[in-house]
């Protein structure tokens, strides 16, 4: 049976409108996975640019903050009569008493009333707690205008100090320090500065960088 041509030419044009639908949807498809990429790269540029600009902030920040570490600081040595004796720091302006209580503050036997707690503290500073029985035994003065203990002598008293006090002397580490205790308990009291050289470790030398910087009442 022969078709006829009027059908042959309807099934043509079908033919070719399913043919042309299937390829419109292939060239979507990539258009539309192309700009899903085009995105995905535009989003992880963006990401990265913030990255990076955050990673400059806390740098230069960083960079502020160490610049200004060592600014407006002091450090002060507090010894004697207090709960934790050592090198603290401080900010500028700061009196004595903020160093004492940097320390753990005074303790009972320590005589707060022979320092000048309202004393402006100073870079570099050695501020010395004495005993009470220290400060009993010691003559009454006038303190001179910026004395931190309130006295005039600041020299070391060989038969009271600790072991952190004594380490402040010239060329007395722990080891002389500790056996200048040992010597107190063993022998008693100095009786004067030269005795210091009966000390196990201590000669003359060591006496002579020293003799200005003891006492032993």
């Amino acid at each position: 049976m022969r078709r006829k041509p009027g059908m042959v030419l309807i099934i043509l044009t079908m033919m070719t409108f399913v043919l042309s639908g299937c390829q419109s949807d292939e060239i979507t498809g990539e258009e539309v996975t192309l700009e899903e990429e085009a995105l995905q790269e535009e989003k992880g540029s963006g990401e990265e640019q913030a990255d990076g600009e955050n990673q400059e902030q806390r740098e230069g920040a960083g960079k502020e903050q160490t610049g200004r570490t060592d600014e407006g600081k002091i450090w002060v040595y507090v010894c004697g009569q207090v709960a934790s004796p050592g090198v603290y720091e401080l900010p500028e302006e700061s009196r004595i008493y903020e160093a004492v209580e940097s320390a753990g503050g005074i303790l009972e036997q320590g005589a707060a009333e022979s320092v000048n707690l309202a004393e402006k503290a100073s870079d570099g500073q050695r501020i010395y707690i004495p005993s009470k029985e220290e400060a009993a035994a010691m003559p009454a003065e006038t303190p001179d205008e910026g004395s931190s203990g309130g006295m005039n002598d600041e020299r070391v008293n060989l038969n009271t100090a600790d072991k952190e006090e004594l380490m402040t002397l010239t060329g007395i580490g722990e080891t002389r320090a500790e056996a200048i205790l040992t010597y107190r308990e063993e022998n008693g009291s100095f009786h004067s500065p030269e005795d210091i050289m009966n000390v196990q470790g201590i000669k003359e030398g060591i006496y002579e960088k020293i003799k200005e910087q003891i006492k032993t009442e």
